[in-house]
Parts: C-alpha cells; structure tokens; sequence
C-alpha cells in the first residue's frame, strides 16, 4: 500500500498553501487567494517560470554555478555597486528588458560584480546562445559562446533548479530583484514601523525567521512585477532621453528552446500488473460468503426489495473490486471502479441507516422505472448501441411488475442527491476523500485526461510541458480503498443479516511496485 497519508501530505507542508477553509466563496465559485483577501485579480504577469525567469536568465546561470553564500555576496556587491555608482539607476533595473536599454557604460558598471568573477564567464556565455535575448549586445562585448549543445544543456540544468517558485534559488533570486528596486530604484517608501521588515531583506538570510520572511519576500517580488514589465502607466513615467524599452517577448526565449533542444521522456514507462494473487483469491472468497449468506437469510421468494437489494450492493462492490484487481486496479478503469464502489457504499450506508420499508422500495421501483425508460427509449431507435441486449432491460423493467403499470420517476429516488445522502448518513468524508477526484475520470475531465495519456517532458528548456505517453501509465492502486471500502459495506450488511465474520485484510501488504533501473531518459524529437 501507499506510505500513510501524513507522510505523503508532508512534502506539501511548507509550501505556503492556502488551506481550502480559509478560501472564500462566492457565487458557487471558490475565490483564488489573492481576490478572497480584497486584493484584486492579479493581471499583471504572475508566472514566475513563463515571465520572469527568461527575463533574469543571468541571475539563474550565477546561482546554479557557485555556493549560496557565495552568490550571495555577489549579489549584495552588485546591488551597493549600483546605490553607488549608478547615477541613473532608479531609471534602470537588473532584468533583462532593463538592461537592454542601459548605456554601455551603465551595463558594465551594473554587471560589473558578476564580470569581475572569472568562474562565471563560461557559465554566463551560455547567454549568447539565446537569439531573442534581448540585452546580447552587452553580453557579447565581455563572453564569447562555445559549444552551443553545451551551452544549452547547462541552461537547461540551471533553470530546473528554479522551475519551484518557491525553492531556495528561486527565491533568492527573487531577493536580488526586490533589493535593487528597495535600494536603487526609490519606488517604496516604509514606516518606521516597519523598520525590521526593511532589515529582512536587506540582511537576507540573516535576520528574522527565515519561514516567514522567505514568503512575504516572494510576495513582495510578486506585487513588483508591474514595474520589472512596465505594465501600469509605462508611457507617462517613462524616464526623458531614455531609449524606450521594446515590448517584453517571454514566449520568443521558450519557442527557441523548444525549437533547438529535444522532447525528453523515459525509455519505458511502469506497466500495469495484475493485484496479488492471494488479494484476488480473498476477494473470490468474500464473494463466496457473502452468496451463501444470502441463501441462507431467504425468508420468501417474493421480490424482497430490503434483502436484495443490500445482499445486490455489497455483491456488486465484491463483483467491481475482483475485475479491477484482475485488470485495471492501477489504471483509470480502476478510478472509475472505485468511483462506482464509492457510490454503492454511500447508497447501502444510507439505506441501513434509515432502514425503511418504503425507501428499500423506492430504491428497487426506481431502478425498474429506469429500466423502463432506457427500453422505451431503444425501442425509438433504428440503430441499436452493441452493447445493449434488449431482452435483458425487457425483463427486468417487468420482473416485479408489468411495466405497463409502472411508473417512471424522474427526480431521485430518495429526493436528496448522493452528498446529502452521505452527510444523513454520517459518511461525508467518505464522499470527500474518494468522490470528486474518481468523477473526474468518469465525466472526462481535463485534470483525468491529463493524467491518463499524458507525461512531462523532462526538458527544463520546454517547461516540462506534456507530450503524449506511449504506454499505458500505471497509477497508484486502488485495491486497497476498495477492500475497506467494502469491508465498511459488510459491517452494514451484517447489521441487517447477521451474522457474516469474514473481512478482507490480504490487501494491507500490497507494496509500491519497485523502481525499474533500465529505465533511462530518451530524446524524441
């Protein structure tokens, strides 16, 4: 089985993400957490990856190439070098577009800290390999490119360690940003309140609590990002004499990217596997049982809509469980399995929970009336569907009544739809942990479909995009929730026919399929 879920939340933990209950809602939508805090939609570019990192793509070269607290040092040099030296600097600014309208001089004063640093100058040529940079004319007076392969695999390597917004280098990178525009650019202005604050960027990382100041960095930097592109009254605050500044092109830097680097994907993907035989042979037994346990609680051979119906969920659960094990336990087949076992659990727990005569029938009438429709409905049509055996629907849509005689309901059976039936039934976690995320392969959904047919590339150079797979991708197992799922069900099942002892349990030693080393990285493309 998969590692509980504790240990699987815990890689999330710090990742400043806003829990669902604090999201607020309005209108039948789930406000994003800048627009539930009255902050407004942020229009202005808030990719990191997209936007921002080709337009420092200097800044990401240096950090991949020599220690943090070297680059550090490097980056608080360039900053005080700027405050110093700069006389024009609060028209300029680190990024790329900026520099690319600085003077000669003015770029070799700004740069002139990473210059000085005869390590990064092969490092840094990797920048002349990019055609659509749009300060290479700087560049290319101080480096000189060699191989061009070379040069993009090491960009490669240095973007994948930032592709995380929120990583190490990611934000220190976004530190340098936020610095130049506190320190040169004049643009904020703080109360003395806020003293400290001013002192956690300035000596970043060594003051304040790092977990909270490395957030309310990377906000900081974000709410920047309309003077890093200009966006909001470009024109009117556009400094006299300044050469204007062409207009931001992020996407020319990642179509070259994708244009001169390969599609990376894996040799061979993990394949599907049939569940443990000892899981499947449980299972068959389970389904024994509980078929013998059913003939021995027959008191009539009438139609017994609470009988039937609550041997006929369990069963059918057992009946779903046993061919995704058999089959599609990890793939989406079994999501959509587990989706249908769900359901029928909800159903039984809500039926044995009110235990009512007349629901037990309506439940049965209901599914009569249905069958009726879907009969009539077939009979219209002049091509069948394969699939369909009229004379099953015929006799079922008969067997407790003539159908003629039958009504067809059209709302709900219950008249409440499955989540309000499983909040009557005191099983709404059940319905949170396993509905919303299995109906999504049901309906086609794009987070499914994702999931099911596609793969990343494993270029950085494409931003991982997905590419389709050429396998089948095996998932996480869904046995395991399925057999407690079902094991619930017995419990229900038992306390309305007693007595039935069996519980499934061979699934607590399934295990993760082991890694395959033959497994390397291809190019495709």
């Amino acid at each position: 089985m998969a590692k509980n879920g504790n240990v699987r939340k815990e890689n999330f933990k710090n990742l400043n993400i806003s829990p669902l209950d604090k999201l607020k809602r309005r209108k039948g939508k789930i406000l994003d957490t800048f627009s539930g805090a009255g902050l407004g939609a942020i229009n202005h570019p808030a990719s990191w990856i997209d936007e921002c990192v080709p337009n420092i793509l200097w800044a990401v070269l240096v950090v991949s190439s020599i220690d943090r607290m070297e680059y550090l040092d490097v980056f608080r040099r360039l900053i005080e070098n700027c405050f110093e030296n700069l006389p024009k600097r609060k028209e300029l600014h680190i990024t790329h577009n900026f520099l690319s309208v600085a003077s000669e001089d003015e770029f070799d004063v700004m740069m002139k800290p990473i210059l000085a640093d005869k390590r990064l100058h092969e490092t840094l040529s990797t920048l002349l390999a990019i055609e659509t940079l749009p300060d290479r004319k700087h560049w290319e007076r101080h480096l000189k490119l060699g191989d061009k392969g070379a040069a993009l695999r090491q960009l490669a390597a240095a973007i994948a360690d930032v592709f995380d917004h929120q990583s190490e280098k990611s934000t220190d990178i976004r530190w340098l940003k936020t610095l130049y525009v506190v320190c040169c650019r004049d643009q904020l202005t703080f109360d003395i309140s806020l003293k400290d604050k001013i002192k956690e960027i300035v000596d970043f990382p060594n003051f304040g609590q790092q977990e909270q100041v490395r957030p309310s960095i990377r906000a900081l930097e974000l709410g920047l990002r309309q003077i890093e592109f200009q966006l909001e009254d470009a024109e009117k605050h556009w400094p006299a004499g300044r050469q204007k500044m062409a207009i931001y092109n992020s996407e020319a830097f990642w179509q070259q990217m994708f244009n001169d680097a390969p599609c990376l994907v894996l040799s061979e993907y993990p394949s599907q596997e049939t569940a443990p035989a000892d899981v499947l042979e449980e299972i068959s037994r389970l389904a024994d049982v509980v078929s013998d346990h059913y003939m021995k609680t027959i008191t009539t051979t009438k139609a017994d809509p609470r009988h039937e119906a609550a041997f006929g969920l369990a069963l059918y659960a057992i009946q779903l469980a046993l061919i995704s094990g058999s089959l599609g336990h990890s793939q989406t087949d079994g999501r959509v399995t587990l989706r249908t076992i769900v359901e029928t659990f909800i159903l039984l727990r809500y039926l044995t929970q009110e235990d009512n005569e007349t629901l037990w029938l309506q439940y049965r009438k209901y599914g009569a009336g249905q069958t009726k429709l879907a009969f009539l409905k077939y009979m219209k049509q002049e091509n069948l569907p394969d699939f369909i055996d009229l004379a099953e629907l015929h006799r079922i849509a008969n067997e407790d009544r003539w159908m003629e005689f039958q009504d067809i309901d059209l709302g709900h059976w219950a008249g409440a739809n499955l989540r309000k039936m499983a909040e009557l039934a005191a099983v709404k976690d059940v319905y949170d942990k396993y509905y919303d995320w299995t109906s999504g392969f049901v309906h086609g959904q794009w987070a499914s479909t994702r999931s099911t047919v596609f793969v990343n590339c494993l270029n950085p150079l494409h931003r991982y995009h997905v590419v389709p797979s050429s396998s089948v991708l095996q998932m996480p197992s869904v046995l395991p929730d399925a057999c407690k799922l079902i094991n619930r069900m017995i419990d229900d099942l038992n306390s309305l026919y007693p007595t039935l002892k069996m519980r499934l349990s061979a699934y607590k030693v399934m295990t993760e399929p082991e890694p395959n080393e033959k497994i390397q990285v291809v190019a495709v493309k």
